[in-house]
């Protein structure tokens, strides 16, 4: 494609200057440039045989001139140098120049100027100008000389220069070739600047598709800032809240603990366990809104936490049982993170809405392309299957492990979380499968 202002210059824009082109316009110089060469040839075709040299040189400069007019867009600066070899093969060669009923043959060479300035690169824009002024003068040489003419006839005379050529006179040659000369400087200077305003007002088009997908990109950019400040705001509000009531939770159990010495051992440590888990809590709300969204290598859970998190969760009167199948396989410490807060949330769900009666399975299946897991708590609660935060935040977290996460009660009144993390294989498992393999 053209080139349309890689280089610097005073034409230069920051944007793709070739979307600004209409499709329909590319056809227009390669279609124009057929036309030229299938009218000329049928308007010249009675003459062609008579050229000293055959119809080949004759009927050359019409097809190397359509040519050019065709590529003028796609090739600009092949196009303005394949106009100048013509040009001198003209000079050269007598039976290659245009007659007195062929010379209008030059004029459509002004719409392949146009092109040149409009679509050729920087300095094909500006090197077409002075060429385009010796293209003209050159033109009127061949157009207004006699040597250049046939039977020493120019091509181009008034009526005056043929009456006193025929009494004996010379043609006016000066007059005339001045004459023709300011015409056809004028006519490819012309069609130069009019490549010139064309080319500017592309460049306008595309600028302004630049500002205006600036414009797209700044308004997404102020709605994520926006959204951004709420969130810090939001983190902020709940690490004071959360901050204080752990904190309460912790003293007080503490408290209760130290001082009454009428509680039994078991309530003891429940009354432990309550403290331990809200200093945990409360220190790892800190470090998540103290170091951002992103925990340091050594401070993300891992798998291998998961029986602290287990133990836990008996110690509060939750009956669970751990079961693991095949051999464990590596995964990214983002699936890791992502697995240890899936069965965090689905056993906080299980401490706040299982029978107290019931147990609660977790199950890690690795016997798979990934590690299938399922968490299943006897539910007696419906609020335990409302689709709320927990459940989106799980399907979120198995989402980025690049897997999958479903939330449900089966037919004997269980709440089942499935889950999926591929391990290696790109391909993922069906739901069905998973749960046939738990």
């Amino acid at each position: 494609m053209v080139d349309s202002g890689a280089a610097t210059g005073p034409y230069v824009c920051p944007v793709d200057l070739k979307s600004s082109r209409p499709s329909w316009l590319l056809l227009l110089a390669p279609a124009a440039g057929v036309a030229y060469i299938v009218l000329w040839w049928i308007a010249e075709a009675g003459r062609l045989g008579n050229a000293p040299l055959g119809p080949i040189v004759t009927v050359l400069p019409f097809i190397a001139f359509g040519l050019a007019i065709a590529i003028s867009q796609r090739w600009p600066a092949v196009a303005l140098g394949l106009i100048g070899a013509v040009l001198v093969l003209q000079l050269l060669v007598e039976s290659a120049r245009f007659g007195s009923t062929s010379w209008p043959a030059y004029l459509p060479l002004l719409y392949a100027m146009f092109n040149i300035s409009a679509f050729g690169s920087v300095i094909v824009h500006w090197v077409s100008l002075p060429v385009a002024v010796v293209y003209a003068v050159t033109v009127t040489l061949l157009l207004t000389l006699r040597s250049f003419g046939a039977a020493e006839w120019p091509v181009l005379y008034s009526p005056q220069s043929a009456r006193d050529y025929q009494l004996g006179g010379e043609f006016e040659v000066v007059g005339m070739f001045a004459a023709v000369c300011v015409i056809a400087v004028g006519l490819a200077v012309g069609a130069w600047c009019a490549g010139l305003a064309m080319r500017m007002a592309r460049q306008a088009i595309a600028v302004r598709r630049h500002a205006q997908a600036l414009e797209r990109d700044l308004a997404v950019v102020e709605v994520e800032l926006v959204a951004l400040s709420e969130r810090e705001q939001l983190a902020q509000e709940v690490h004071d809240v959360m901050a204080h009531s752990l904190a309460v939770i912790a003293a007080q159990a503490d408290g209760t603990r130290m001082t009454d010495d009428s509680l039994s051992t078991s309530s003891r440590n429940a009354l432990s366990t309550i403290a331990d888990t809200a200093r945990d809590g409360l220190t790892e709300l800190r470090q998540l809104l103290d170091s951002g969204p992103v925990l340091g290598e050594a401070e993300r859970p891992k798998i291998t936490d998961l029986q602290a998190l287990l133990d836990r969760v008996r110690a509060a009167g939750i009956a669970c049982v751990h079961a693991e199948f095949g051999e464990s396989k590596p995964l990214s410490p983002i699936q890791q993170l992502s697995v240890f807060r899936i069965v965090q949330e689905a056993l906080t769900n299980a401490v706040r809405h299982a029978d107290t009666d019931g147990s609660t399975t977790v199950t890690l299946d690795w016997r798979g392309p990934g590690l299938a897991l399922m968490i299943a708590t006897p539910a007696s609660m419906t609020g335990a299957t409302r689709p709320g935060r927990g459940i989106r935040g799980m399907q979120e977290r198995a989402q980025i492990a690049g897997g999958w996460l479903t939330a449900s009660v089966d037919e004997g009144d269980a709440f089942i979380v499935n889950a999926f993390i591929p391990v290696d294989e790109p391909a993922r498992p069906t739901r069905p499968e998973i749960e046939a393999a738990v």
